[in-house]
């Protein structure tokens, strides 16, 4: 599991940071939470895709947490998405993407599943579960805790060994929770496991002041991503727009009792965030506050703080590996001389990271056609495996009944915008309504194409479309 820091900011972006929005990679899927402005050209200077989001999560309607959305859909559509994505959010969520999309012109080449989420609601995925929790804000916001289905415990090969079980694929059917006979007695998988390991657990809460008995609800858990929008100089102006300080974020996770704390949506009045950072050290030593396109590897809980030490430390030099490889295919395909560029890598890199060197270099020459023999080996240690996917070792609760199902908006082709003349058919309050997914009007009819109607949209999105005719 990874969560990568795409906005770190509140309000507005600042020359620092950018605004709202977090990617965490869980189990094959890319979950963002928040879509700020900006944010798919932070996904573009990132390592995560965004043709990769399968899961878009909106915890409330204030712009800097939604308004990237309608050029993220755009621009999805514009490289051939065909896949569905599904947006969840509070009530409003589904007015609120049919407006934008309304007032949006591209033809969208995917559907989208639109859920409303209420307090308490549990939406299962595969392999976790997200549930939604208020938070208390100036207006509805969702936080989201993200948890991993249980693991399989570990294999005790001491208690296979007394049951004179021999090594082999007997251990792996047993692994795979199957019941096996041998010497004539049946063996289950409870003889020779270990008890489930749990998953890892994180809490998202952008936009909230102190929440009473927030630390209950995610006690233990592996992440907490609060917002720390000011300093306690600032506490009372803070909580009354509904924010919280660097310090009361740091005194939730220590009575939580989580391991990381990483803070968010920092005002853009702090040009230099270290008295947040120290503020928050002060109560909770383990506090982050980290810069935009910052990314961490989630450890599971057993891994203890030096094993998660070299995991950092190897993720840091697989990343280094693809930036060199990257580099020196760009740099070889504009032609430069394969030499000079074996030589210039070679004074980037330290003895330790050879093979990164040597990946690199051999890139560059098979990116100008050159197979003649290296100048040291090429030969790359795969990357750490990854753990399987298992099933969870215990039932999960069935989930809350949502506030009604989940609204689908079909693709949909663009249809040329037409403002029609006031009274004219066509305009707001008269002749024919636009349809409801903005595709293209009743088919057969001679009319002439008016199939978006702008006035109602732009009444529907609070705008007045007389006020913008007389400041044009």
């Amino acid at each position: 599991m990874e969560i990568v820091f795409l906005g770190t900011g509140g309000s507005f972006p600042s020359p620092q940071r950018g605004v709202s929005s977090i990617a965490i990679k869980v189990n094959g899927d890319v979950l963002l939470f928040d879509c700020g402005e900006g944010t798919q050209r932070q996904l573009m200077s990132s390592q995560l895709s965004f043709m990769s989001i399968t899961k878009i999560f909106i915890t409330h309607f204030h712009g800097d947490h939604y308004l990237g959305l309608p050029g993220l859909l755009q621009t999805m559509a514009l490289n051939g998405r065909t896949k569905d994505l599904e947006i969840f959010g509070p009530k409003g969520t589904e007015q609120l993407v049919t407006i934008l999309e309304r007032i949006s012109y591209y033809s969208r080449t995917f559907d989208l599943v639109l859920h409303e989420l209420k307090d308490g609601q549990v939406e299962h995925f595969e392999g976790f579960d997200i549930t939604a929790h208020r938070l208390d804000h100036s207006l509805p916001c969702l936080g989201y805790y993200l948890v991993e289905d249980d693991r399989q415990g570990k294999f005790d090969v001491a208690a296979a060994k007394l049951l004179e079980i021999p090594e082999g694929p007997l251990f792996s059917r047993l692994q795979a929770g199957e019941t096996i006979v041998w010497n004539g007695k049946g063996i289950t998988p409870e003889m020779v496991m270990g008890p489930p390991r749990p998953g890892r657990k994180v809490f998202i809460a952008m936009d909230t002041k102190p929440i009473m008995g927030l630390p209950e609800v995610i006690k233990g858990a592996d992440v907490l991503v609060h917002e720390a929008t000011a300093d306690r100089s600032l506490e009372e102006k803070a909580n009354k727009f509904g924010h919280s300080t660097a310090a009361q974020a740091a005194t939730i996770a220590k009575e939580a009792g989580v391991r990381k704390l990483f803070m968010v949506h920092v005002s853009p009045r702090y040009k230099d965030v270290e008295p947040l950072l120290k503020e928050a050290r002060s109560i909770f030593t383990e506090s982050y506050l980290p810069n935009d396109l910052d990314f961490f590897s989630i450890p599971y809980p057993e891994v203890t703080d030096e094993e998660l030490k070299k995991q950092e430390e190897a993720a840091k030099e697989e990343a280094a590996r693809e930036s060199l490889e990257k580099a020196a295919i760009e740099r070889a395909e504009r032609g430069e001389d394969v030499g000079k560029l074996v030589a210039e890598l070679e004074a980037t890199v330290t003895q330790g990271e050879e093979a990164t060197f040597y990946a690199g270099a051999a890139t560059a020459r098979a990116a100008q056609g050159d197979l003649s023999a290296s100048d040291g080996p090429i030969t790359v240690p795969p990357p750490p495996a990854k753990a399987p996917t298992q099933q969870p070792a215990t039932a999960r609760p069935p989930a809350k009944p949502a506030t009604k199902p989940p609204a689908k908006l079909a693709s949909k082709p663009a249809a040329r915008p037409q403002r029609a003349a006031k009274g004219a058919p066509g305009a707001y309050g008269g002749g024919k309504k636009a349809p409801a997914q903005g595709g293209t009007g009743p088919e057969g009819g001679d009319e002439e194409e008016d199939d978006i109607d702008l006035d109602r949209a732009m009444l529907e999105a609070g705008i007045d479309p007389d006020a913008e005719e007389e400041e044009g």
